[in-house]
């Protein structure tokens, strides 16, 4: 196995008062080796179908000091499974102009058989822009004449209307990566800081140049950063430097910009688009709060607060820590991205005597947030904490199926920071009370035509209730067809009932036709139909990630199987326990057949007395697994008479 540990460092960039820094060329555009044209592997990413050979970017400043970056990228393709990477997509802030993309070159370059070169560039009518949403938008082409063993290369130009909109650099992404080289040329009278995150086993070269105002950073032979199953996001492993604005000159003086969690919670505290917009007067919800008011408890104002808001509200599907057009404007259009939603339901929390702050949140899915720095941009939404009788809440309005008594699986194992003066702070986010519950009840019997039929009861309670619901209500029909009607198996008469309950579990109802794998006068009974357990998802043998379930588990699953008269039990799988080494994966599988009643009843059970499991203990965790799963491939073998 493959361990991959994280490190980085920290360095404040200060510029000096330049001249104007000039837009970059790139010599090596369309300069391809030998080499490179012959390269059949990528030697340090065996199994990679297509390989980055060099990922190179300036950013650069011009009279009006906006911010300038072009990029010049060469991918070589190493398989069929590779040939995708020529079709290029380029996503730029579209909304109030905020960015331009230009000069948009590409070429692809093939070998011939009397060794020499054939390139052949993109047409500029083959470049598509595409207005994705209201603040973004995109640029598409597919290069032609794209075949094993092409290179293709491509380089454009971004202009951005100030250095706010400095981007991350990644050296690392999907595919392995030769080469990655980033210079940064700082604006005059301005500091940033940087931090560096890379693997212990990679070299990363800094060098600050503050003599010349600028910083170059570059990283070599990278391996491609596969998702992996439990992985919370691609973000907290990849190879990166991120950027931030940490202070600004002028003349003798010096302002610093959130250098500290202190300063950073008095800033935005200050802001038009965040403090500025709490405790406003919300039009039309006074007769609503005075209701409120009434209630005998915090809890139940705090639930019919949130309950207002997300009914009278629909998120619109982006994630944002600021409110830029104001509450007061979202409220009337009953409409707003995830950190809008949110400020707003604080106004209505406090407007109903509740102790509410906004919550600055990094979800699973957006990376880690580091507590030594505090860098804005590790965060991508806003959540409301709330404070009752020394418990903490925390509520996200642009979740629609969450009770307030459940913490947001999305933020489950992650750390957030109150924006507070005197009750705020980082805060470690976890649930050791609720857990994810999934039930499963099979009752069936085999067929005389070697099948078996049945009915099928799933509960799903807590975590696994709210889980189910979202892939549920996103598309009922793929839901189905995804977790149930699997290798054959045919569905009939489902129904789901407490979908608008809270307080009692999901239940599925369903009648079921499956198909029994036979050989000879032989016949195999599955013993995890519907549970969930049926493909082992840590077979890797290298891992770069911590594995997070984000909550507890506990999954059970029953069958009770009446055999007919004319088959005979031939071998039945053992009941056995199995755990893992620190005993926090408790698996057991009870099989037992009645002779007079001709009932099989098999009861397998798994529990996780854990959510979080380190990199490091990923070795137990597949070793379990492995043993696990050879169990319940186990089957329960029939044989006619």
């Amino acid at each position: 196995m493959y361990i991959m540990k994280r490190n980085f460092w920290f360095c404040g960039v200060a510029s000096l008062f330049l001249c104007k820094a000039h837009s970059q060329k790139f010599p090596s555009y369309g300069q391809v080796s030998a080499d490179e044209l012959n390269m059949k592997q990528c030697i340090f990413d065996k199994n990679a179908d297509a390989v980055v050979l060099l990922d190179e970017a300036v950013s650069d400043y011009n009279d009006e000091y906006n911010l300038i970056t072009n990029r010049h990228i060469r991918i070589k393709i190493l398989k069929e499974k590779g040939l995708d990477n020529a079709d290029i997509t380029i996503p730029y802030y579209r909304k109030d102009d905020i960015e331009m993309v230009h000069n948009i070159e590409a070429m692809v370059i093939n070998g011939q058989k009397d060794g020499s070169m054939q390139k052949k560039e993109l047409e500029k009518k083959f470049i598509y822009r595409k207005n994705v949403s209201e603040n973004y938008g995109t640029v598409t082409f597919a290069l032609p004449d794209v075949r094993v063993g092409s290179i293709i290369e491509y380089t454009y130009g971004s202009t951005l209307k100030h250095y706010g909109y400095l981007r991350d650099w990644y050296f690392q992404n999907d595919l392995p990566v030769v080469q990655s080289k980033y210079k940064l040329y700082i604006i005059p009278g301005y500091e940033f800081t940087y931090r560096v995150y890379k693997s212990d086993y990679l070299n990363t070269e800094v060098k600050p140049d503050p003599q010349n105002g600028r910083i170059s950073f570059e990283m070599n032979n990278v391996p491609g950063l596969d998702e992996e199953p439990y992985m919370d996001s691609r973000q907290d492993y990849i190879q990166r430097v991120t950027f931030q604005l940490s202070g600004k000159y002028g003349g003798s003086t010096k302002k610093k910009y959130m250098t500290t969690w202190d300063e950073l919670t008095k800033e935005w505290l200050g802001r038009s688009d965040f403090g500025a917009q709490l405790n406003k007067d919300l039009p039309g919800t006074t007769d609503f709060i005075a209701q409120v008011k009434t209630s005998p408890s915090s809890f139940e104002k705090m639930k019919q607060v949130f309950d207002y808001v997300r009914i009278n509200t629909t998120w619109d599907g982006y994630y944002s820590i600021v409110s830029s057009d104001g509450v007061k404007s979202v409220w009337n259009k009953k409409k707003g991205n995830s950190g809008e939603l949110n400020l707003l339901l604080i106004n209505l929390l406090r407007a109903a005597d509740l102790e509410a702050y906004p919550m600055l949140i990094s979800e699973r899915s957006n990376g880690k947030v580091d507590t030594r720095y505090p860098f804005i941009d590790q965060f991508n939404s806003v959540y409301a904490a709330v404070f009752i009788d020394g418990k903490k809440y925390y509520l996200n309005a642009a979740d629609a199926l969450t009770p307030p008594h459940i913490i947001p699986q999305t933020i489950l194992n992650t750390t957030a920071f109150i924006v507070n003066k005197k009750a705020g702070g980082l805060v470690e986010i976890s649930d050791q009370s609720i857990q994810y519950n999934d039930n499963v009840t099979v009752v069936a019997k085999v067929t005389t035509d070697g099948g078996l039929e049945g009915e099928g009861l799933m509960q799903s309670s807590d975590y696994a209730r709210i889980f189910r619901l979202h892939s549920y209500k996103k598309d009922s029909a793929h839901y189905i067809s995804e977790h149930f009607k699997k290798a054959g198996i045919k569905i009939e008469n489902f129904k789901t009932l407490n979908l608008e309950i809270d307080s009692l579990a999901l239940q599925h109802k369903f009648d079921f036709v499956a198909p029994l794998t036979e050989s000879g006068e032989y016949k195999f009974i599955p013993m995890t139909l519907f549970s969930g357990l049926e493909t082992n998802p840590f077979i890797s043998d290298k891992r770069f990630s911590d594995i997070n379930f984000g909550f507890k588990k506990d999954i059970t699953a029953v069958s009770y199987i009446t055999i007919p008269e004319d088959h005979v039990v031939e071998a039945l799988p053992k009941s056995i326990r199995l755990v893992n080494t620190d005993k926090t994966v408790d698996f057991s599988r009870e099989v037992v057949f009645d002779q007079t009643t001709r009932k099989l009843v098999v009861r397998v059970k798994i529990n996780f007395k854990k959510s979080f499991y380190s990199v490091e203990e990923y070795d137990d965790i597949k070793e379990f697994y492995k043993k696990m799963f050879d169990l319940l491939e186990e089957p329960i073998v029939l044989k006619t008479k």
